[in-house]
């Protein structure tokens, strides 16, 4: 049993690892940070130092979860198979079914909670836009990899195992509770970024970056409950693809 949690770990490890590197094909902005870094480094050494924090992060939420999320009551279940050599067509059939379905009504919601805020955001939206841009790869990639496994694999197994001991006799309140903390971290986690590219931003803002991102976290974290971790990861992958076509749908 340590054997297979062992490789299994290994493998997320490398999944989520693909994700992070593919984060040097988004376009990147150094223009904030001191003149003494811009001196010391070139812009191709700082995109790979950036890699360095998400590489610590995953290692540690990697680590955590694997020891965690069986005593949480949570699955792997499509890699776990397959690292056993068992049948998984059947069960990754229905994690890619929910993932998909999910993921495309999570992605349409927040489509429309951007155009329900776009009037009064529309210059912050600019800067935005203007300062972040991520790729497609990115966006599925360390969006659909690598942040389920730091918020949903990582924190939310933690939070759940930790519930759980506490209230014992109320499973299903625990697993709200997890999928509730891990979605307030995730929207959070969104908001360094939004203050890099916009100075001061307005309330309207904050609770586009809270709500748009919340959306997605209390339905990623739902399927990791309920699915499998690969089922939030699709869901995760369909969203953003769902909002990259509503962005070009917009733009023309």
């Amino acid at each position: 049993m340590k054997h297979h949690k062992l490789r299994l770990g290994l493998w997320l490890f490398i999944l989520g690892m693909i994700g992070v590197l593919s984060l040097l094909t988004a376009k990147v902005s150094f223009d904030a940070l001191p003149p003494v870094a811009r001196a010391r480094f070139t812009d191709d050494q700082l995109r790979w130092l950036i890699l360095a924090n998400p590489t610590v992060l995953l290692l540690i939420m990697v680590v955590v979860g694997t020891m965690l999320f069986v005593r949480a009551g949570l699955s792997v279940p499509t890699l776990s198979g397959l690292l056993a050599r068992r049948p998984v067509g059947t069960v990754f059939a229905g994690q890619l079914r929910s993932g998909l379905i999910s993921g495309a009504i999570g992605g349409l919601l927040m489509v429309g909670a951007g155009h329900t805020f776009r009037d009064d955001l529309a210059v912050e939206m600019e800067k935005l836009s203007a300062a972040l841009q991520p790729s497609l790869a990115a966006r599925l990639l360390y969006g659909g990899i690598t942040e389920e496994l730091l918020l949903r694999f990582g924190l939310m197994s933690l939070v759940l195992w930790l519930a759980l001991k506490a209230v014992p006799a109320r499973p299903i309140t625990a697993a709200w509770v997890s999928i509730a903390v891990s979605t307030l971290l995730f929207a959070l986690g969104h908001l360094p970024a939004m203050y890099s590219a916009v100075a001061h931003p307005s309330a309207s803002l904050f609770a586009y970056v809270m709500l748009g991102n919340s959306i997605g976290g209390l339905i990623f974290g739902w399927l990791y409950w309920r699915k499998g971790l690969e089922a939030a990861m699709i869901a995760h992958m369909a969203a953003h693809a769902v909002m990259v076509g509503g962005d070009l749908v917009v733009s023309h």
